[in-house]
């Protein structure tokens, strides 16, 4: 009786085992718009199942990248969340199936849009896979004429027009492997922006300075910063926390009622940037607004923080859809008392106009507001801005 359960259980567990792949090649078989009764030979049955393999893969890091950022309770650091999306962008150029340029901008442009439309506050993403589909262009352009010739570099070449028709007939395989070499300088650059940033701090920093800072616990480059720019030299820092951060910092605390009073004492402003528009404003944490006024009142200089993948192509009209709103974090008592009777806002950044911002320090060099639109098309391409 024992022998025929076991075997019972074993046939039951062979045809379960069965059924699930048998399940898992109808996906991807519907994945890639085919059904197995129309495949004739078995090359061309393989090459589907490989084709639709990949097209898995794909939205299997697409959903995990967004359950990632569904989980967290905080927001992020900027540079983690671009190496994640970087990450899956090239796993979007190394499956994806396109067969010219034309193909693999429109398939990067696809994931592109739903990832800022699943978290449109994130704007980083968005700026990575434009970043990408101009990476695409170079790498097409610079197999085929050696170089990388923008008409809108100039005024001069604006009736200059792109050959199309030879990128489109241009092979993938070659496209492919200049766009993974290409994301990968871009990774390097991107890790090596923080050393960058730092070690402009001992030349905007002086001696006898004294410095307010504000989400100094939160933001690595910020430390970073600070500690190149303490290296030789004697400053005074007071560090603008908020009651439930930590203090693990060689800095003098103060909360954010206190800014004005110290504002006299001041000599920089340094705040973290999370998001640089094209005009100059930027995206930095809450309260960032109010000590930039404070500043703009007693004539100090303001310093923002921001690497290269923040800059961001367009413009943002209204800037409450971008903004990110963090948990409140009441006490249990109260948040069972006002459960679904009030909504407590409690907003992660802030935009600051350009008026306010002194200088933008960036990792590649320290640029005034009024000239952030230059940097723009080295990391953009106006055709993908424009379809975007």
């Amino acid at each position: 009786m024992n022998h025929r359960f076991t075997i019972t259980v074993a046939r039951a567990a062979v045809i379960f085992v069965k059924s699930v792949l048998m399940h898992r090649e109808f996906l991807v078989f519907k994945q890639v718009g085919k059904s197995p009764e129309t495949m004739t030979t078995a090359s061309t049955r393989q090459e589907v199942i490989e084709e639709g393999r990949k097209h898995l893969l794909i939205e299997e890091g697409r959903k995990q990248l967004l359950i990632n950022l569904r989980r967290r309770t905080t927001r992020e650091p900027s540079f983690k969340l671009a190496t994640d999306t970087l990450n899956f962008l090239r796993k979007v150029v190394l499956h994806g199936t396109y067969n010219n340029l034309e193909e693999l901008l429109a398939l990067l442009r696809e994931n592109g849009l739903i990832l800022s439309g699943a978290y449109p506050s994130e704007l980083v993403m968005r700026n990575l896979v434009l970043m990408v589909c101009k990476l695409a262009r170079e790498s097409n352009s610079r197999e085929t004429n050696g170089e990388f010739d923008s008409p809108y570099d100039s005024l001069n070449k604006l009736w200059k027009k792109e050959d199309k028709e030879n990128q489109i007939g241009r092979s993938a395989k070659t496209i492919r492997k200049k766009l993974i070499q290409a994301v990968n300088d871009i990774q390097i650059e991107m890790e090596t922006c923080r050393e960058h940033i730092s070690a402009q701090g001992q030349y905007l920093v002086h001696m006898n300075d004294v410095l307010i800072v504000h989400s100094l616990s939160t933001s690595t480059t910020l430390s970073s910063f600070l500690a190149g720019a303490k290296k030789d030299k004697k400053t005074r820092v007071f560090s603008v926390q908020i009651p439930t951060e930590p203090d693990d910092h060689d800095a003098v605390s103060i909360s954010l009622c206190e800014v004005a009073g110290k504002m006299c004492e001041a000599t920089k402003v340094i705040l973290s940037g999370a998001t640089v528009f094209p005009d100059g404003s930027c995206l930095a944490p809450a309260g960032g607004l109010s000590i930039c006024l404070a500043a703009h009142r007693h004539s100090v200089p303001v310093y923002v923080l921001c690497a290269f993948y923040k800059i961001a192509p367009f413009f943002v009209p209204d800037s409450s859809a971008v903004i990110k709103h963090s948990l409140p974090g009441l006490p249990v008592a109260m948040a069972s008392k006002w459960a679904g009777r009030v909504r407590v806002l409690q907003p992660a950044l802030e935009m600051i106009p350009a008026n306010l911002i002194t200088l933008f320090v960036s990792n590649t060099a320290s640029i005034m507001p009024s000239h952030i639109y230059r940097l723009i098309g080295d990391y953009y391409h106006p055709d993908d801005v424009a379809n975007y």
